[in-house]
This record gives structure tokens, sequence and C-alpha cells, in this order.
């Protein structure tokens, strides 16, 4: 499952956000208090993380390359 994890800001920002990279299709997780960026080692934004079933974690800056669903999807 893909979900988004916009941080430390108001709902208000997520939502601008969300719509200016045109991502309303994919579930949002509140994190105003930035909490969930700092479990995960994220800081700032736009950044995509792939953490798979193994445990493993595939990070990166900007829009996911296009083999990121791909990879979601093969076994680890």
């Amino acid at each position: 499952m893909l979900v988004g994890v916009p941080g430390g800001d108001s709902q208000d920002a997520y939502r601008e956000f969300v719509a200016k990279h045109q991502l309303g299709d994919i579930p949002q997780v509140s994190n105003e208090d930035g909490d969930l960026w700092d479990q995960l080692g994220n800081s700032y934004q736009p950044r995509w993380m792939l953490v798979r079933v193994d445990g493993s974690v595939k990070r990166g800056d900007g829009t996911p390359p296009p083999d990121i669903v791909t990879d979601a999807l093969s076994p680890a």
C-alpha cells in the first residue's frame, strides 16, 4: 500500500501540498507534529520511501521513479 505522510505543518498546508503535486489518489496520514517523520528518518519533502515487508528501506528525493511500484510489488 502506498501512503503519503506530509509532515510538520498544518492540515491546510497538507491539502495544498497534496493538490499541488497531484497526490489526491494516495491516502494521507496526518503528521502535524513530525513524529512519524522522525521515526522514519525523514526531514524534508518531497521525499519518497519504500519500506518492504522484509524491513529493507529504499529512499529518494522528489518524484518516485516509475519502477518503484514494480519494485514495491516484487518479492524481497
